[in-house]
């Protein structure tokens, strides 16, 4: 009986083990690692604003090395990792692992990765925004086809709010924005972002491709890794807007609040 028990938990956990990487190679697969570490590396560009717009431009070296600390990619990916295998059933993930191995899965992730390293260049953000292709209807269709505008808005408003309470908690005063002005400020700028983004994406693919990879984002499997993702996409950076916020408080004089 012993033996058959130590079988069976041997067993269990080989599939718990292979869940788990089914669901890592999903993270992978979506370049996600190389993506946050690219968000990372504007953490200094968006202390600096926080810096001018509430500590007077006097954090100095103790705000630095806050923002360094919080941007930590490697503490993001693993908080991104635990949420995934949370909320990605392992039979989804074998099968989005299917198409996203592909050559055209590989290659698609692969052009968002270069286009997200892209866009950290203002100037080439702005050509992406305002070119004709981000109006298209292709783009349309695929922004639809996953919900971005409102997957992101939600994440975006969640994050600001979250920034906010801890502005609010870290200096013990402050009022937190209106609700409904913010979101629709979010909801411009993520719309004009995303379609600028994936019409810089799209004019490296075929019409054919680009109609692909939009089917499969509109299946069952597509839309539970999208829900996994934004999940585990916006805790993570709810949980940092809202440490910005609280160490900008602490740090901020009052009468910048």
């Amino acid at each position: 009986m012993t033996r058959f028990l130590t079988r069976a938990v041997s067993l269990w956990m080989l599939c718990a083990s292979a869940v788990a990487a089914d669901v890592d190679a999903v993270v992978d697969a979506l370049g996600v690692p190389e993506l946050i570490r690219i968000f990372a590396s504007e953490g200094a560009e968006s202390g600096a604003f926080v810096d001018e717009a509430y500590l007077g431009g006097q954090g100095g070296d103790v705000w630095a090395e806050t923002v360094r600390r919080l941007y930590d990619p490697a503490r993001m990916e693993q908080e991104m990792r635990a949420v995934m295998q949370t909320q990605l059933d392992p039979d989804m993930a074998e099968q989005a692992l299917l198409f996203l191995q592909s050559d055209l899965g590989a290659k698609a992730i692969a052009l968002e990765v270069q286009a997200r390293q892209a866009f950290t260049d203002d100037t080439v953000e702005a050509a992406a925004r305002s070119a004709p292709s981000a109006q298209s209807e292709q783009v349309t269709k695929y922004l639809d086809a996953r919900a971005l505008v409102s997957r992101n808005t939600d994440v975006g408003v969640a994050a600001r709010i979250a920034f906010f309470e801890g502005l609010i908690d870290g200096a013990g005063t402050g009022d937190l924005p209106d609700t409904d002005a913010l979101r629709a400020a979010i909801a411009e700028d993520s719309e004009g972002w995303l379609r600028g983004y994936y019409a810089l994406i799209q004019s490296a693919m075929t019409e054919d491709e680009v109609a692909v990879l939009t089917a499969f984002w509109k299946t069952d499997v597509g839309d539970a890794v999208d829900d996994a993702l934004f999940e585990a996409f916006g805790q993570s950076y709810v949980t940092l807007s809202y440490a910005i916020g609280q160490a900008a408080g602490r740090l901020a004089p009052q009468n910048e609040l």
